[in-house]
Formats: C-alpha cells, sequence, structure tokens
C-alpha cells in the first residue's frame, strides 16, 4: 500500500533498516535512565537543532502525541485567558479540550479563504496566551505566524501537518508541538514539543509540578537529557538516524513546494474532472497537504480506484468528510510515488 493519507501516511523506507538495527543493537531494551539512552538524547536533541535550524535558546521535548501537548500548554503555561484562534477541525478540538480544563478559554472561528493576518481581533488586554493552528490537516489550509498581532501573550502553535516537511519561524511562536506520523515520517508513536525561554520562564512563574506533565518537570529531566516518563525509545532512535540522514530542512523545504506545484498544475490541467482547490489562494495552502473539492460521487469514485490498485488517498474530514478528498506531500512521497498516482489519474479518469 502507497499510502497518501495524510497522517498515519508513508513511512520512509529507510525505516525499516534502524527499526531492524535497534533491535539488533539493544536499543528497545535500554533503560531511559541509562548513560546510554543519555548519549542517544543528547545526539537527537542536537541534530535536530542543526538540521531543523532551530534556535539554541529554544529547548525540544519528546511526549507521545501532538494532542497531549494541547493539554500539557493548557496545565504548564496557560495563566489566566486563552484565545484560541482556528479554522478547521483540530483548532476547534485543541480549544474544547482546553476548555475542559479551563472553561473561559475563548475562541474565534475564522473562514478557510481567509488568512490570520486579516482577521479582525478582540482586544487582547486579558488574553496571555493564543494558540493557534499553523498547518490545519483537515482542510490544508496553512497559515503564517508572526507574533506582531498578539502583543506580548505566550504563542503555542500546533505544526503537526508541516514540522519536518518545511521551515516553521521558530522565533515567531514560545511553543511548537507536533506528532512524527506525518512529515516526520516514522509510525505514530511520539510527539514533540519545542519551547522557548519565554515559555519556560512563564512555566517557572506559574510553578505547577503538581502536574504529571508539566513544563519544568520536562525540562529538569531534559537537563540530565533524560525525559519525564518513559518514552518511545524505538522512535527516538529512528527520528535521530532518519534526521542525520535526511537534509537539512531548507532543503527539504524546497523539494516539498516543488512537488506541491507539480500536484498543484497537474490538477489545475485536469478541471473536467470537477475537482478543485478547497483553498482557493495558493498563499493560503499547506504545502504539505492538499485538498480538493467535488463532487461527492465523483470523489469517492477516485478513492476507490486508488484503492482497487494499493494506493490510499484521504478522506475528507469534519466539515468537508464527504466533498473532498486530501494529499498528503510529505518527505517520504518521492517524486515517483507522485508520477505513479499521477499516471493512475489520468489513465483511469
Amino acid at each position: 500500500m502507497l499510502s497518501f493519507y495524510p497522517g498515519p501516511s508513508k513511512v520512509h523506507p529507510e525505516a525499516l533498516e534502524f527499526i531492524q538495527e535497534a533491535f539488533d543493537q539493544g536499543i528497545v531494551s535500554i533503560n531511559h535512565r541509562s548513560a546510554r539512552f543519555e548519549e542517544l538524547l543528547k545526539d537527537t536533541l542536537e541534530i535536530l537543532h542543526t538540521q531543523w535550524n532551530i534556535p539554541s535558546d529554544y529547548t525540544i521535548y519528546f511526549v507521545s502525541s501532538a494532542t497531549e501537548a494541547w493539554e500539557i500548554v493548557a496545565q504548564s503555561l496557560i495563566e489566566k485567558q486563552s484565545l484560541h484562534i482556528y479554522n478547521g477541525a483540530f483548532g476547534k478540538k485543541w480549544a474544547h479540550y482546553t476548555q475542559e480544563i479551563y472553561p473561559n478559554a475563548q475562541s474565534i472561528a475564522f473562514d478557510t479563504q481567509v488568512g490570520l493576518a486579516d482577521m479582525y481581533l478582540p482586544s487582547l488586554e486579558q488574553v496571555d496566551t493564543i494558540c493557534l493552528v499553523q498547518s490545519e490537516t483537515s482542510n490544508g489550509t496553512g497559515q503564517t505566524i508572526s507574533r506582531a498581532m498578539f502583543g506580548d501573550a505566550l504563542i503555542a502553535v500546533d505544526a503537526t501537518s508541516s514540522m519536518g516537511g518545511i521551515e516553521l519561524p521558530w522565533n515567531e511562536a514560545d511553543v511548537w508541538l507536533a506528532s512524527v506520523q506525518k512529515c516526520i515520517g516514522i509510525p505514530a508513536g511520539l510527539g514533540i514539543m519545542i519551547c522557548s525561554p519565554k515559555a519556560l520562564s512563564r512555566a517557572e512563574k506559574l510553578g505547577r509540578k503538581s502536574h504529571y506533565n508539566d513544563v519544568l518537570l520536562m525540562e529538569e529531566n531534559r537537563q540530565r537529557f533524560q525525559t519525564h516518563y518513559t518514552p518511545n525509545v524505538l522512535s527516538i532512535f529512528v527520528l535521530n538516524r532518519l534526521t542525520h540522514l535526511l537534509p537539512n530542512l531548507s532543503i527539504i523545504d524546497a523539494q516539498t513546494r516543488k512537488k506541491m506545484k507539480t500536484w498543484e498544475d497537474f490538477w489545475a490541467s485536469n478541471t473536467s474532472w470537477g475537482l478543485k482547490c478547497l483553498i482557493e489562494n495558493p498563499a493560503l495552502r499547506l504545502p504539505t497537504v492538499l485538498a480538493l473539492r467535488g463532487e461527492p460521487a465523483q470523489i469517492q469514485l477516485i478513492q476507490q480506484k486508488c484503492l482497487a490498485v494499493g494506493i490510499e488517498l484521504g478522506k475528507g474530514y469534519g466539515d468537508w468528510q464527504a466533498n473532498t478528498v486530501r494529499i498528503a506531500n510529505f518527505p517520504s512521497h518521492t517524486e515517483n510515488d507522485i508520477q505513479t498516482l499521477i499516471q493512475l489519474l489520468t489513465h483511469e479518469l
């Protein structure tokens, strides 16, 4: 099965070799308080900083998933009032989970055809934390993140469908979070949370170490090159090996955008099929997930024909479940993968 599903999606083929290596070397059985694990974690953090161009004063933590990181932000970093600004299902879910902890958490929904920069915002005087989704997987929108819009508030960003696939403006936010089963291209079961000095200062100010996943406890362990919980050592090892293998994120970014241009040109030249980009403005499209809208019957036909030959496309999600199809454009997807799907679509449709 060749998966273009937008997560979990196609795994880098080299991951199988690294998984076998982890078994052969006993990595999967090492104690997470051992010197061997500390060496692995130290090297993983260092190579991520280097290859992803992460500022040296930002800190990286491993958690179970991006969804867990939503809760960590709420428990450790929101002081009194958060504002969630979203245009899709995952941003809405983040707001919902935060409201379970802070019932007065505010939220603003905006249209998919509008960017954050065009939003009219209410007074932010009482808001200490802004929660944004840079890559909205449900509809394929990608947002430009800028501190200038939000005053002195701490900014947390979900980049689950873009981290590892495009360059991110790290300094424009204080928390970046993602899971590994999308752009990062390894099996699900690991989350990444990247924090600025401002985020750590907020955690210190609030001092909520009574929570198991408090950022302060995470930081205490990171300083010893350990984790605050028994981690997914196998995934950390595979991530380490892949990050050493793959080029710098600036190069991956260029490759990702080139592949997305191939997809956009292909669908623009095949308008007779009745499928169009869900997001009309190219500047608002996420380079890593292309959402196409059309008649439900046509969407279903395309998905069925692809599945019949072992290719899986992403189904629509949330409000767009019936009339959209989503195609992942992650670093694990090669030019040959794309041409294989294009040839099938050209022949069958």
